[in-house]
């Protein structure tokens, strides 16, 4: 019983630590539209709201791409280990 504990416990901190790096991942995207539209205008009150919310949607995007990699990632390794 502990060991099931023990194994769902390191399941939960792996999916923490990976949502953790999505999000990041996916900020830095964000980050990077941003940096784009500002590089386009002269002033960053000159940036369209469109474009934020393009930049937040492309980062978003990203970190739920991330979390469902790591979702195929953590099926797989449950399969393997279930089979070992």
């Amino acid at each position: 019983m502990s060991k099931m504990f023990d194994e769902i416990k390191n399941g939960f901190l792996q999916f923490a630590n990976r949502y953790a790096k999505a999000v990041q991942s996916g900020a830095e995207v964000a980050g990077e539209h941003v940096v784009d539209s500002l590089e386009e205008l002269d002033r960053a009150a000159d940036i369209p709201a469109g474009k934020l919310f393009e930049a937040v949607k492309a980062g978003a995007l990203h970190a739920v791409e991330q979390m469902v990699i790591s979702g195929e990632e953590f099926v797989a390794q449950m399969k393997k280990n279930q089979n070992e």
